[in-house]
């Protein structure tokens, strides 16, 4: 059985900040979002939705019914997430993107792979990383 992410559902208190952090960092589109009964989006990339992301209520019974109750989650938590991981394709323009936004960000090299990351900092603690292979990083450092 092969198996791959479809999609990631963050939950959030500030949906139009959420919104606008995708939009800004990873250039996603928002996009069409079946008629669920609750508050939320859907964020695309290379024409299929990647992230959905649902505004927390303690009190919308139907987003309860769909989702589980958001009073447990917020008591007890549902795991926590570090970051979610990217591959990126243009490491220039990514970079260009974050100053241009004025977003905070920082840089590591993975130990014996070299894959690069680029690390963003997102509303409400959230982190992305958006990894380069170590071809795309030399080419650039030895055109300088």
């Amino acid at each position: 059985m092969k198996i791959a992410i479809n999609h990631v559902l963050i939950q959030t208190a500030d949906i139009e900040g959420m919104i606008q952090f995708f939009e800004q960092s990873l250039n996603l589109e928002n996009g069409y979002r079946p008629p669920f009964n609750f508050p939320g989006a859907w964020l695309w990339g290379d024409d299929k939705p990647l992230i959905h992301l649902s505004e927390i209520s303690l009190v919308d019974k139907e987003q309860w019914d769909y989702l589980g109750s958001q009073k447990v989650a917020s008591e007890m938590g549902t795991g926590t997430i570090d970051h979610i991981a990217f591959s990126g394709s243009d490491y220039q323009e990514l970079i260009e993107r974050l100053k241009h936004y004025k977003m905070e960000y920082f840089e590591r090299t993975v130990p014996l792979t070299g894959e690069y990351q680029v690390f963003v900092k997102g509303p409400e603690g959230l982190r992305i990383e958006i990894q380069f292979d170590e071809q795309q990083i030399t080419q650039l450092r030895t055109e300088k």
